[in-house]
């Protein structure tokens, strides 16, 4: 019964470092989305913004005042639950999985979790909700 257990030992170290590796690897929109030493472009983030979610969202970084969905400046969600809710949709929001690519995604999850609640409030750059700032014109 020794010569058992000490078979065992070294296959239930094996196992317990292999479950301690595993947990620390993440697939694509995990839970590591929320991780920031990963710089994003901010840029790319606020034009991927503009060209697919103003018309719903407000968000003061994005100059934009949408109507229909949630003000993401108040919200401030974490990238984790916008990107949960970019492949899930749900309270009116339709699933927009399969719309962009996983980078895409992961970009804009984690550009409104950056930026929201930072700048301007929509209202204030555009006169109120349901439009976009306009463009800065020369004098």
């Amino acid at each position: 019964m020794l010569r058992f257990r000490r078979r065992r030992l070294p296959l239930l170290a094996l196992l317990a470092a292999l479950s301690l590796f595993a947990g620390g690897c993440t697939a694509p929109g995990s839970s590591s989305i929320n991780d920031e030493t990963e710089p994003i472009d901010v840029e790319e983030g606020r034009q991927l913004f503009q060209s697919t979610c103003r018309v719903c969202h407000s968000l003061g970084d994005a100059n934009a005042a949408g109507t229909f969905g949630p003000d993401l400046d108040q919200l401030q969600p974490d990238a984790e639950r916008v990107r949960e809710q970019i492949d899930s949709g749900g309270g009116g929001m339709p699933s927009f999985e399969g719309k962009f690519s996983d980078e895409e995604a992961d970009l804009l999850a984690r550009y409104v979790a950056q930026v929201a609640g930072t700048g301007p409030p929509a209202e204030e750059q555009s006169g109120g909700r349901g439009a976009t700032k306009p463009a800065k014109t020369a004098p």
